[in-house]
């Protein structure tokens, strides 16, 4: 039933698109009869004594026609988008209920997710500090965490921290002994010429 249906809307679309495409054609040959009979009133005016009212009368009889013809174009072309529109919408239609019936008639697959990352639990997020936040201020220590282990941790980056700054300071000064042993001193600022100088 679907496809006789189906078929006689294609057949009277096709219909309608040879009889829409004939009516084009037939513009176009009013519009090319319209042209030659302005070609020949404007010779017909060049042989009377008035020629410009003449003239005038026959462009304005000639843009009444093209104006009409241009009206018939616009609703054929109106009516072939429709028809197109209504072939599209149908189609679609009929698409979507196939794969309705496609989808009803196999068994429903799992969702496919991907996971990039295991997730991890809320409360995981909100029981952990701030990056850089102090301990103390945060209610203490992670439960099960050994105090003398966290405590003796501290010390040593702290101690490790001291030995680098120490280290650091100590090359710093060596380089500058270095450079001034060597005697390279910089060279002084130029003297500011006499309109720059300070008042």
């Amino acid at each position: 039933m679907r496809l006789r249906l189906v078929g006689m809307l294609l057949l009277l679309g096709a219909s309608c698109g040879v009889r829409a495409d004939a009516e084009h054609d037939r513009i176009v040959a009013d519009r090319a009869a319209a042209k030659a009979r302005l070609a020949d009133q404007e010779r017909e005016c060049a042989t009377r004594f008035v020629v410009a009212d003449c003239v005038e009368d026959a462009r304005t009889a000639h843009r009444d026609t093209l104006k009409r013809l241009r009206q018939r174009e616009i609703q054929l072309d109106e009516a072939k988008r429709k028809a197109a529109a209504d072939a599209r919408r149908k189609a679609i239609a009929e698409k979507a209920q196939a794969q309705q019936a496609r989808a009803s008639e196999a068994p429903p697959e799992p969702p496919k997710v991907r996971m990039r990352r295991s997730p991890q639990p809320a409360e995981s997020f909100a029981n952990r500090p701030a990056d850089g936040a102090p301990r103390r201020l945060l209610g203490g220590d992670p439960p099960g965490a050994d105090r003398s282990a966290l405590e003796q941790r501290n010390e040593e980056r702290f101690e490790r921290r001291q030995r680098e700054a120490e280290s650091h300071r100590e090359a710093a000064a060596r380089r500058n002994a270095e450079r001034a042993a060597r005697g390279k001193l910089a060279a002084p600022l130029p003297v500011p010429p006499v309109a720059s100088a300070p008042r």
